[in-house]
């Protein structure tokens, strides 16, 4: 069966920096493509495929997002009591938990952070706000800071994945999700994005090798499969 780049990169290329993947991707003669930015809207809900893709008017998957998907009020640890009480807040304005006031979650987010530097989840919860808004670029330095404080935590990784996407660098995102595939072979998420980071740095057979590893993991993934049907039309 034939093996994508995922598959057959070692971990001291997983580990790089994106300057060096950029190099070690040069010779395959890929060239990273720039994306045009994500459109904005709801970071939970989904975000346009990249503008590169969309160029020929393809009909191109949303790119989902679920940076959030536990429930706050039974998985999220609080250390500091104020913070605790920040973030509860926060929550009751977040639209992603029925809410209506995006800007005030942002700033009782931030406002717990403060309060609670240490806290990944925190710092998770307020990069996903942060896309909503369209900031991507504190998002990712909060979710930078999330993968520091939680180094064995995919979910955080390939979030932060997500920030660099939407901020439009493919490279790093597909370096992110790389690194959570290390961590959890499984995650059928972080696959599913590098599948598509993939595909928009112009490793079409990749992607689309990468598109059946997630169907084969599950079957039902209809994300995926509408991706492969996109990328491998019937004859």
């Amino acid at each position: 069966m034939p093996r994508s780049i995922l598959s057959a990169a070692p971990r001291a290329l997983v580990a790089s920096s994106p300057s060096t993947l950029r190099a070690r991707l040069a010779p395959l003669a890929i060239a990273a493509v720039v994306v045009a930015g994500a459109a904005p809207g709801r970071a939970q809900v989904d975000c346009a495929q990249c503008t590169a893709l969309c160029a020929k008017g393809a009909s191109v998957s949303a790119y989902p997002d679920d940076l959030r998907p536990e429930a706050p009020s039974s998985t999220v640890r609080h250390v500091n009591p104020e913070a605790r009480a920040q973030f509860i807040e926060a929550t009751k304005r977040d639209p992603s938990f029925g809410g209506s006031d995006l800007n005030g979650a942002v700033s009782g987010y931030k406002k717990a952070v403060l309060l609670d530097a240490n806290n990944a989840q925190y710092r998770n919860y307020l990069a996903a706000s942060l896309l909503a808004i369209g900031d991507p670029t504190e998002a990712a330095y909060n979710l930078q800071a999330a993968v520091r404080l939680v180094p064995s935590e995919p979910k955080y990784l390939v979030n932060l994945g997500y920030a660099f996407h939407r901020a439009g660098d493919e490279t790093r995102a597909l370096v992110h999700y790389m690194r959570g595939l290390v961590l959890d072979p499984r995650d059928v998420r972080a696959r599913l994005f590098a599948a598509y980071a993939l595909e928009a740095l112009g490793l079409k057979d990749d992607a689309i090798l990468e598109l059946r590893r997630v169907v084969s993991q599950d079957p039902k993934h209809e994300a995926a499969k509408r991706a492969l049907a996109r990328l491998v039309p019937p004859p």
